[in-house]
């Protein structure tokens, strides 16, 4: 079946314009108090969880066809070890070396965060050239789903860019990524139509584990550290359920 390039033109925009502009609307106020950032923050830790647990995983499992089911475990544990050995020798000694010069700390979950959704978003937007070569509305419903889940995607990005200390410019820059990768994924799977997308289910297994590392290891931590309010734990209990509740309105 063709590949509708029209139908995959206005969906690319679609999934640029909107988690855009959703994101874009803390950063349209003057000042982001501290108490709306932990707020945020744990929103964010909420929705990465979320997105491994309820969507990523699930995906992944159901993609995997004949291979083994370890071989997805040990794709999990890589996305989870792979950013502690990136944060543990480059990051950490980067930080360091900022304080001592007597720079903006800035913590390094923000680097480790935008990588991860912006992998998973590209892959997002990987299958969907797939999706559209199937028959019936398969292309519609994937892309539908993950235009949705491209909106608490942007938020984590642009409430983890200002909870690691970047300013509203830099921000605006971690914005934009979350926003590109969909339709960037969308030109990647275009051009590997056909060749098949059996590294897809461990891909996804990894990005999975980078997520559990950013909220488990750096969002949750950092947010004990820095405040006790029930409203934070909440958040991110709201965070899990909006993705989950998002996955089962659109499957």
């Amino acid at each position: 079946m063709a590949v509708p390039l029209e139908a995959l033109a206005f969906w690319a925009a679609i999934t640029f314009i909107t988690p855009l502009a959703v994101a874009l609307v803390p950063l349209a106020r003057r000042r982001v108090g501290d108490r709306t950032i932990h707020v945020m923050l744990g929103l964010s830790a909420g929705l990465l969880l979320g997105i491994s647990f309820v969507d990523i995983l699930p995906e992944s499992f159901a993609t995997i066809g004949d291979a083994s089911p370890i071989l997805l475990a040990v794709a999990l544990f890589g996305g989870f070890f792979v950013p502690f050995l990136f944060e543990y020798f480059l990051l950490h000694k980067g930080a360091a070396e900022g304080h001592h010069f007597g720079q903006t700390e800035r913590r390094p979950f923000g680097a480790l965060a935008l990588g991860a959704l912006v992998f998973h978003g590209t892959l997002d937007g990987f299958v969907i050239p797939l999706g559209f070569s199937l028959p019936g509305a398969t292309g519609t419903v994937i892309v539908l789903a993950i235009a949705l889940h491209q909106i608490p995607d942007s938020v984590a990005a642009v409430s983890v860019a200002l909870g690691a200390g970047y300013d509203r410019r830099r921000s605006m820059r971690f914005v934009l990524a979350s926003a590109a990768d969909t339709p960037i994924g969308i030109v990647l799977g275009l051009a590997f139509l056909g060749v098949g997308v059996g590294f897809l289910p461990f891909a996804l297994a990894f990005a999975a584990g980078t997520f559990l590392f950013v909220s488990a290891v750096d969002l949750i931590p950092e947010l004990q550290h820095r405040t006790k309010s029930p409203v934070v734990a909440l958040m991110i209990f709201a965070g899990f359920l909006l993705v989950a509740a998002i996955t089962a309105l659109v499957p």
